[in-house]
């Protein structure tokens, strides 16, 4: 048995411990800021290292140390051009994901300070 939105669940209400434990992986590969603002920036554009590291403003070795977890996390995947590596998001629904948690919380924190007023 699924849930509407395709998981499988071990018993009413209950997360299956693979699910839960994969769950768990992620939100901790995606709890460090920096590690999230290069995933902002591959939502749009596959990257190397230098380009990532020189977007948020960290050494290579850095942005490397970051990068690693993701890709061990199975967050990110890369691909070989020359002596280039390129970072980008495992797939479509990995950057939908990394847009509605930046929506959530862009929503959290204007129900938290009232509507932003415009400015004219």
């Amino acid at each position: 048995m699924t849930s509407e939105y395709g998981v499988p669940r071990a018993q009413a209400g209950i997360i299956s411990s693979d699910l839960l434990d994969m769950t768990v992986v992620v939100l901790k590969t995606l709890s460090d800021p920096l590690r999230l603002q290069m995933l902002w920036a591959l939502c749009d554009d596959d990257l190397t290292l230098s380009e990532l590291s020189q977007l948020i403003g960290v050494s290579p070795s850095v942005a490397s140390q970051l990068l690693a977890r993701m890709r061990t996390a199975g967050v990110l995947q890369t691909k070989k051009t020359g002596r280039h590596v390129i970072y980008s998001m495992h797939d479509e629904l990995s950057r939908q994901f990394i847009r509605q948690m930046l929506d959530f919380a862009a929503h959290r924190l204007e129900l938290q300070d009232g509507p932003v007023a415009s400015q004219d």
